[in-house]
């Protein structure tokens, strides 16, 4: 199989990862924002774990070829950028724009113009209440992604078999300062935390099955019925950083290789799922607008008191994935089609 021919299971992944931090993001509305109590299950954060994992593997497997070219890491940042830089600043300048003009929208955050700047650039920052992170909620792991790039970008000029011993060097360097609680500034502790481990774990995975490794249909079943029970039963775990990397991160590896695998013996991909999974950078930039928005409505009406949460969390969780569509089709591409018309290699 050519390296650059589409795993359509792949798409229905990120459709299931970007669902799974939406769902999550709904039961945190229904309680902070609708004014229901209820325990808010926080597996859907595994969605993020599964993205890391999967972004290892893409970038391994849509580079096949290109290790040790002269010209690789520039045509590869440039890709990356038209991918993920567009739309990313168009949500931030909105959310900073919000914060500016209507600060009454928020019940904490305000504008903080450093935070705002540092986001712009990909750099964990802390706001004015002292979060970590990025003006736009879900921006947080872009940072992580963005420093993988970087390092993908730069392994790329040496040949494919050091790719894997290199990125374990640099990794584990980074982590052991952290597990050593060495002080660095915020926005270098992505490359402290393991986290990182997952993308390793993904791109693991595309040299093995770019090798032509793959798990049999049985065993693909048992490792996605192992990996769903997994996250499911690590519900109760204390997530801090290597649990996370353990219950959630593993388990999306699992989930990987055994859709890649399932895809290879034939597998038919729901058609629904792909089409999602093509919007899904979108829907996880655009639903941090719309939940909380909805949830607050909710609650200037009381409907709490009448009605059950299952109805909000439906129809938030359904408006959402229609409102990252549109942003895909009308946003995300046309602005990633133009970039790559003026910006040719």
């Amino acid at each position: 199989m050519h390296a650059h021919n589409t795993l359509l299971t792949i798409q229905a992944l990120r459709a299931i990862a970007a669902g799974a931090v939406v769902a999550l993001h709904a039961f945190v509305m229904l309680v902070h924002n609708a004014g229901y109590s209820l325990e808010i299950p926080i597996f859907g954060a595994s969605g993020v774990d599964l993205f890391f994992v999967i972004s290892g593997f893409v970038m391994v497997y849509t580079t096949r070829g290109e290790f040790g070219q002269p010209s690789s890491t520039m045509s590869f940042i440039r890709r990356r950028i038209i991918r993920v830089v567009p739309i990313y600043w168009f949500y931030t300048t909105v959310l900073v724009l919000l914060l500016a003009f209507f600060p009454g929208l928020f019940s904490k955050a305000q504008a903080d113009w450093p935070h705002a700047i540092s986001s712009y650039l990909f750099l964990l920052s802390k706001n004015n209440v002292g979060q970590v992170g990025t003006v736009l909620q879900t921006g947080w792991t872009l940072c992580y992604e963005m420093y993988f790039y970087l390092l993908f970008a730069m392994l790329l000029r040496l040949p494919e078999k050091v790719f894997l011993p290199a990125a374990a060097a640099i990794f584990s360097v980074g982590i052991a300062v952290g597990e050593l609680g060495v002080p660095v500034p915020v926005w270098l502790t992505v490359a402290t935390n393991p986290i990182l481990l997952e993308f390793y774990l993904g791109a693991v995975i595309a040299f093995l099955y770019l090798s032509g490794f793959h798990l049999s249909r049985f065993w693909a079943t048992v490792a996605i019925v192992g990996a769903i029970a997994t996250i499911l039963l690590a519900e109760n775990v204390d997530q801090g950083l290597w649990p996370r990397v353990v219950f959630w991160g593993i388990p999306g590896g699992a989930l990987l290789l055994a859709a890649i695998s399932l895809e290879r013996a034939g597998l038919h991909t729901p058609r629904p799922l792909v089409v999602l999974g093509n919007s899904s950078y979108s829907l996880y930039l655009v639903h941090p607008f719309l939940l909380p928005a909805m949830g607050k409505f909710w609650a200037s009406f009381h409907l709490a008191d009448t009605l059950p949460p299952a109805l909000l969390f439906i129809s938030g969780f359904c408006i959402c994935m229609v409102a990252g569509h549109l942003s895909y089709l009308f946003l995300e591409t046309p602005a990633t089609q133009w970039l790559s018309r003026r910006w040719r290699e």
